[in-house]
């Protein structure tokens, strides 16, 4: 496995480094983009720099970033109401971060990709789309 970045204690910016990058999968297949980050505080230093602990992904971490009518709309369509909160991938699954962010995971193991599974699923249904 490639090492993530030199250290554990690396300082990056987020903004440039992480947010809106795409996801590939340990197979190298798409599974979404970074659409949010988890940051925890270091319990040995409240004041430190805090950690990332988890990537949020798909239309229930996006939503929020987009206003009130696209998270009232992405909780009706896409049937976000029913779960407590954002796709969260663990960050601990990040084998690698570049110019896309590698995971050691396959996206079917992933929840951020549940609605792209459904849209798939409402698709196939037409005929002529498959």
């Amino acid at each position: 496995m490639t090492a993530l970045f030199d250290n554990a204690r690396h300082t990056i910016d987020v903004g440039l480094d992480l947010l809106d990058r795409q996801l590939l999968d340990k197979d190298g297949l798409m599974a979404g983009k970074v659409d949010d980050l988890e940051l925890t505080p270091p319990e040995d230093d409240p004041n430190g720099p805090p950690f990332i602990t988890a990537i949020l992904s798909g239309p229930g971490a996006l939503a929020p970033r987009l206003g009130r009518l696209a998270s009232w709309i992405a909780a009706r369509r896409l049937r976000l109401d029913r779960r407590p909160g954002p796709s969260r991938i663990a960050f601990g699954v990040v084998s690698r971060a570049q110019t896309e962010i590698q995971l050691g995971v396959s996206r079917d193991e992933l929840d951020s990709t549940t609605s792209e599974r459904w849209a798939r699923r409402i698709i196939e249904r037409i005929p002529g789309a498959a």
